[in-house]
């Protein structure tokens, strides 16, 4: 199970690319850093299932039936294909503002955590699927307010249970890890989570 843990890196050929979703924006077009990766990887608009409209259209309908209909926000979606890459795209709950993916009335700590791992999870299994390499950014550790040391537990743990015979080859990508920053201190726990479950991450 190669799993590594790249400094500005691009996906492997044929890997799944699963960027950042959105509970608090609108429209695909106000979602911001989170989601300029898949923005570039997958600029024609072209949907996995070749839909009218594109990956666009397929997730803005996502975001209208959050925002208006009070639908529950996929926790993860395949949506997008360009070249060889296919895309999804994993979305965990803004952690600052509590706000989650369904419209409970009331939501734990637990309950936030419990979707922040099936967004995970649902984006591991895709990949185990379609036999793909994962290419998949840190969720939720920016502006959501994610402890980073938290998310790469998750990250750690739902690896392990989702992927116990280390099919996968996952690339999870650091981007500007600057010494105290929470890209920096991702890497560094995940890095320590997995070495103490006997899955060291490749350097």
């Amino acid at each position: 199970m190669p799993i590594q843990t790249p400094v500005n890196a691009k996906p492997k050929k044929n890997s799944l690319i699963v960027c950042a979703g959105t509970v608090t924006c609108h429209t695909v077009s106000s979602m911001g850093a989170g989601f300029t990766v898949f923005k570039a990887y997958f600029d024609k608009n072209l949907h996995h299932e070749n839909r009218p409209g594109g990956w666009i259209a397929a997730l803005q309908l996502q975001l209208d039936n959050f925002h208006q209909q009070k639908q529950e926000m996929p926790a993860y979606s395949r949506l997008a294909k360009q070249g060889d890459y296919l895309g999804g795209v994993a979305t965990v709950p803004d952690k600052l503002g509590h706000k989650g993916l369904t419209f409970a009335k009331t939501l734990s700590e637990q309950d936030l955590q419990a979707q922040y791992k099936e967004a995970l999870r649902g984006a591991i299994n895709d990949a185990l699927v379609l036999q793909r390499p994962l290419f998949i950014q840190p969720l939720g550790i920016g502006v959501y307010g994610w402890d980073p040391e938290l998310a790469a537990t998750f990250f750690a743990e739902i690896i392990c249970q989702t992927d116990p015979e280390g099919k996968l080859d996952i690339s999870i990508p650091i981007f500007n890890p600057t010494p105290g920053s929470s890209n920096e201190k991702f890497k560094l726990h995940f890095a320590s989570e997995m070495e103490k479950s006997g899955h060291p991450i490749v350097q």
